[in-house]
């Protein structure tokens, strides 16, 4: 599908360079979407870089760690002397530090996870909001969550933070409504694909014994960012975990 619903919007995409992220920056692109974005691994950035150049839009990456304010104030910066207004934010970095029970508590690790999963993109989204508001851009936020929103992980400060961030979407959609501005969120189960491009087996899958390719979650993304599809829709997660969630299995690969 290449029928351009997103031409000349400019897009904001954290954690870009591979997976997710990558997927989404591509299908996005496709639509004609320009594309901006971060990632800490600056090889990964020239790749992707590489890739948008097959696309008739504008793009740019950022080495930039999510975490560092400095790096998001910077990059901000950069956008307002370029007059480049920001429509579209997809808020896409995630981490899990380890998998640990109550009992094994640390609490840097779950500093990093909360500074990472929600407290990082909390405050790049205050700024482009601002900015939107400002410039009256009816834009779109989109945040990438899990299905461990709802299921247990064993992992309580992944599937914690995941939780809180499932209650910011619905906060912050009523909040910025009334500037016009839609807030979203998609929850993907397993997505996993091998070196040729295919999902890989996973016996969770109920419509398919198989993980889902990332390129799914790109699609999604496209779907909640475009005005065609979504501009009545706001605060809404996006479940998309080949029907694991439904049954509330815990997911593992395999």
């Amino acid at each position: 599908m290449d029928n351009q619903l997103l031409y000349g919007k400019n897009v904001f995409i954290t954690g870009a360079g591979q997976n997710i992220g990558r997927s989404i920056a591509l299908e996005m692109a496709r639509q004609g979407a320009n594309i901006y974005f971060l990632d800490l691994d600056p090889e990964k950035c020239k790749k992707l870089e590489f890739e948008l150049g097959t696309y008739t839009v504008k793009f740019k990456g950022f080495q930039a760690n999510i975490v560092n304010q400095q790096d998001i104030d910077q990059i901000i910066e950069y956008l307002s002397r370029e007059n480049i207004t920001i429509d579209i934010l997809v808020n896409n970095i995630g981490i899990a530090v380890r998998k640990s029970q109550i009992n094994d508590f640390c609490l840097s690790d779950w500093k990093m996870v909360y500074d990472t999963n929600i407290f990082s993109p909390l405050y790049l989204t205050q700024l482009v909001a601002s900015n939107m508001i400002r410039t009256s851009t009816k834009g779109s936020i989109i945040f990438i969550t899990s299905i461990h929103q709802w299921l247990i992980h064993n992992d309580p400060s992944y599937s914690s933070s995941k939780a809180a961030l499932g209650m910011v979407i619905k906060e912050m959609a009523i909040d910025l409504s009334k500037f016009g501005i839609r807030v979203n969120g998609i929850a993907p189960g397993l997505i996993k694909e091998d070196e040729q491009g295919y999902p890989r087996y996973w016996q969770y899958g109920q419509l398919q014994k198989t993980s889902i390719p990332p390129k799914y979650i790109g699609r999604a993304v496209v779907y909640l960012a475009s005005d065609y599809f979504s501009h009545f829709t706001t605060g809404t997660v996006l479940t998309i975990d080949n029907g694991v969630a439904s049954l509330g299995y815990r997911a593992k690969s395999s």
